[in-house]
């Protein structure tokens, strides 16, 4: 067995006499992507399971007004919950968020909608998110325009219109997602952001075994063998680059089979999966030459454990992996492009959201690989400058 097979052996020994370090870069994404994935699947996809409840008061009754609370409760995915109560009581139940919205028609509704001025008032109850809240405008929004439009319509020599009646759809709508028209859902969004998060984790396991090597005295007995600090540093990338990819592989299993088996949306691959191999190739390369750096800067594994959470920690955040960066402000969205998690995501996204090609994943691809051989080259400066 040559000196590289044996610091290979050497580096995966160690790491399964761990059951921390396996737990942390194995349980600790899947626990990760099933609870973020169910938690915000509704956040990402408005699907037949969901619907949002909500009151109608009816301050005038018109033909116009009758056609819109027709439309709107028929409207997917709102659902029109039918009371008795006053507009007092309506707004007391929505605040104790029995229903998701309220929505009051004016007196006077015809002549607002013609003037083009507001015929309808929103309100959402404390616990609505932004994501529904939208949806909801955007329904009644789409029906008010319609009634303006038939009435202008009704109103024109020659044609023919009753306000009561169904109109044809005047807007096509189909998601760029994929062909099928599907809407993308949130395994996709957890799956390759706790992923990347689990992937710069192997900071921890591999800074806690060179720390003990320096302390030991390993690293000088293996210098005196005459392993220089190439075939050293290479003895570590090999085997948890491969660690690495072992977790690409069982999270994306994670995505396909046991989420979809436990009542979720089951996670797309896009029409060229080789592509998401470069991506995890890149990415591994990244977080490996990352957490060869944190060790070579740390003195002990308590250092180490701290920086190196701490560090990601601050690029999940940043980079899209603990909040969806299409919700952060545009300031925080600007900085979060310079997050390596974010090159890595965009990457995936690339093929699983994007429907790319390899050709398109090739600049983050090429960002991941900078970064690696930015931090492979800081860790053997500073190996050279510890062990003169």
């Amino acid at each position: 067995m040559g000196p590289m097979s044996a610091l290979i052996r050497k580096e995966l020994l160690l790491l399964l006499r761990d059951p921390h370090g396996l737990l942390l870069l194995f349980v600790m994404p899947a626990v990760f992507v099933l609870i973020m994935t169910f938690a915000l699947q509704n956040q990402y996809a408005v699907n037949k399971d969901v619907s949002l409840d909500f009151y109608l008061f009816s301050e005038h009754d018109s033909g116009l007004s009758r056609a819109f609370e027709r439309d709107l409760a028929e409207a997917s995915p709102l659902r029109r919950l039918e009371t008795d109560a006053d507009w007092q009581q309506m707004q007391a139940r929505a605040r104790d968020d029995e229903v998701k919205f309220l929505v009051r028609i004016k007196p006077g509704f015809d002549q607002l909608l013609i003037e083009r001025q507001a015929p309808v008032e929103i309100l959402y109850s404390p616990g609505t998110s932004p994501v529904f809240a939208s949806v909801a405008e955007g329904r009644a929004m789409e029906l008010l325009n319609r009634l303006y439009l038939r009435y202008r319509l009704s109103s024109m020599p020659g044609v023919q219109s009753s306000l009561e009646a169904r109109g044809e759809d005047l807007i096509e709508a189909r998601s760029l997602y994929d062909d099928s028209g599907a809407m993308p859902s949130s395994v996709q969004q957890n799956v390759p952001a706790w992923l990347l998060f689990a992937m710069f984790f192997i900071a921890v396991p591999l800074s806690t075994t060179l720390i003990n090597e320096r302390q030991q005295g390993t690293l000088l007995r293996l210098r005196s063998m005459g392993v220089g600090p190439v075939k050293l540093l290479a003895g570590k990338v090999v085997p948890f680059f491969i660690v690495n990819l072992v977790q690409v592989v069982v999270l994306f299993l994670i995505g396909l089979y046991l989420i979809p088996m436990m009542g979720g949306d089951r996670l797309t691959l896009g029409q060229n999966p080789e592509g998401l191999a470069l991506v995890s190739v890149a990415a591994s390369l990244a977080a490996v030459c990352y957490a060869l750096l944190i060790a070579q800067l740390t003195s002990t594994i308590e250092q180490a454990t701290i920086v190196s959470g701490v560090c990601n920690i601050i690029m999940a955040a940043l980079g899209g992996v603990m909040v969806p960066s299409f919700l952060m402000p545009e300031a925080m969205q600007q900085i979060g492009s310079y997050s390596p998690m974010a090159w890595g995501l965009n990457g995936f996204f690339d093929i699983l959201l994007r429907n790319g090609t390899v050709a398109d994943t090739l600049p983050e691809v090429g960002a991941l690989l900078g970064f690696a051989a930015l931090m492979l080259a800081l860790t053997v400066w500073r190996y050279r400058a510890i062990t003169k």
